[in-house]
């Protein structure tokens, strides 16, 4: 796994709209930080044996972030969601991530310990991961 490998995955579930409409608005920044720490928890988990992600907290989450989005007027479709392409925001918090870790070419070990430090902070993504026997 690499960096790379970490901002392809926040892309494939990110806001890749292509084309922007004259309706269409920015991603609000609560939407964009919710799908950093949704996918790279579950990246993290996936890379991290003794790392899981805690699903229950990520459901609540998610239905959170959904009802909040329709409240402020977006279309949650897979259509159409109202808002412009956010791969470059995405991809700039994806990058400091990656940074802030050194996972640029991470090794196991690293990627379980940039998950340990998220909850031992007790971050949002933090709290979407969970310790569990390697």
């Amino acid at each position: 796994m690499n960096g790379t490998s970490f901002i392809c995955a926040v892309v494939a579930f990110g806001v890749v709209t292509g084309a922007v409409s004259a309706s269409e608005r920015p991603a609000p920044e609560y939407y964009l930080d919710a799908l950093i720490d949704t996918t790279t928890a579950q990246q993290l988990a996936l890379a991290c044996p003794t790392l899981s992600v805690n699903l229950p907290r990520v459901a609540q989450a998610t239905g959170d972030v959904i009802a909040r989005l329709e409240e402020d007027g977006f279309t949650m479709t897979a259509e159409q969601t109202g808002m412009e392409d956010a791969t470059d925001a995405l991809a700039s918090r994806q990058d400091a991530f990656v940074t802030k870790y050194g996972l640029q070419n991470p090794s196991a070990d690293a990627v379980c310990a940039a998950g340990r430090a998220e909850i031992q902070e007790g971050t949002v993504m933090g709290s979407y991961l969970i310790e569990v026997s390697g």
